[in-house]
């Protein structure tokens, strides 16, 4: 009686996960794709970090050593039938498990989004990443991903448009203003790229990008208006195997975009101001068929000392180094180091800190 239960509990689940498929119109075929990994990271830390789950920067402490499944993804792709005059759509669903706990797992949603395309034109609504600085690293730091310490850019509900062709890619897009500050603006944040793709095989691919909204900050006697803005420069230029690939950014008040510039109240002035920031990530990243290596580095300056307080982290920066052996089937294994610097204001010591992290990958 209990396996019969339980064949029944499991028939209705198939059914019930195929009812929107169903309803929709959308048949499981060759145009539907399910994707993801599922990865067991080790990391060990001699020294603080911010984190053992998301790493970015380094601080006092002892060190720690963690294992976690969380970093695991997964999602579904697809595309449907033409809706008239060319246009064709696509969509895509994505989640991943990170929480703030290593083991008690959540989903949570990565990228919800559909497209609409005809010839050189898309339209993307829904969640997706930023059309600013939107390369990012090869790392096996799934969700530290040197946030805070040089990469900047993450993702947000937005509706974009895009224009592509054999060597000129733009996009313009207007997101979800993220911060309350900024909801209470009333105006979304406005973001666009220019991309150009060089040389004699079309494989070099540089990019400018940029990004402009408000944000409202309010004290018990005056509030302002405080610009979130910056522009990002993109490079990938490939030697063969061999690929540079990195992005250089400055701009002020970019928390939003996962940096660590936000806003500074000058009580002199009497006034909110807009920390300014430079920020940069780049790797040389070598591919061959059985294995993958990577080296790279990355920093995040706060430029302005008059906008510091105390003790405050002004300048981080990492130097990170990577292998990934590709076993087959799609599993793979991989190892990377990196050192981790942060230089805190008006603090003579700074804090340093070895990570390792060792990576199990079944890729499907």
């Amino acid at each position: 009686m209990k396996v019969k239960s339980l064949l029944m509990c499991c028939i209705g689940c198939l059914f019930l996960c195929m009812i929107p498929f169903t309803t929709y119109g959308i048949e499981l075929t060759d145009n539907f794709n399910f994707y993801g990994f599922v990865k067991l990271d080790m990391h060990y830390q001699d020294g603080g970090m911010n984190s053992f789950l998301a790493p970015r920067y380094a601080k006092p402490g002892d060190g720690n050593l963690a294992f976690t499944a969380m970093n695991s993804r997964f999602g579904f792709k697809w595309k449907g039938k033409e809706i008239g005059k060319g246009w064709k759509i696509a969509a895509q669903l994505e989640w991943d498990l990170f929480d703030t706990s290593a083991n008690q797992m959540k989903f949570r949603t990565r990228h919800a989004n559909f497209t609409l395309t005809n010839k050189n034109s898309t339209f993307l609504f829904g969640q997706f990443w930023d059309v600013f600085a939107p390369l990012g690293p090869t790392t096996l730091m799934t969700n530290g991903y040197f946030w805070q310490v040089g990469n900047v850019g993450f993702r947000r509900a937005q509706i974009r448009y895009t224009y592509s062709s054999k060597s000129v890619n733009f996009a313009v897009s207007a997101n979800d203003p993220t911060s309350a500050g900024a909801r209470a603006t009333k105006m979304p944040i406005l973001e666009s790229r220019l991309g150009l793709t060089l040389g004699a095989k079309g494989q070099i691919k540089v990019g400018v990008s940029g990004a402009y909204g408000k944000e409202k900050n309010s004290g018990p006697v005056y509030e302002d208006d405080v610009n979130i803005m910056g522009v990002c420069l993109d490079w990938h230029i490939p030697f063969g195997s061999l690929a540079l690939i990195g992005e250089y950014t400055f701009g002020e008040n970019l928390k939003n975009f996962l940096s660590r510039a936000d806003v500074y109240e000058n009580a002199v002035a009497r006034e909110f101001e807009a920390k300014k920031v430079n920020s940069f990530w780049g790797q040389l990243l070598y591919k061959a068929k059985k294995y993958h290596l990577w080296v790279g580095y990355s920093f995040e300056n706060l430029t302005e000392d008059e906008q510091m307080s105390a003790g405050e982290l002004q300048d981080a920066s990492c130097i990170f180094a990577g292998i990934k052996l590709i076993a087959g089937g799609g599993v793979s294994i991989g190892l990377e180091y990196a050192n981790f610097l942060s230089k805190n204001f008006q603090v003579s010591e700074d804090y340093k800190t070895n990570q390792i992290i060792f990576s199990f990958i079944y890729g499907f």
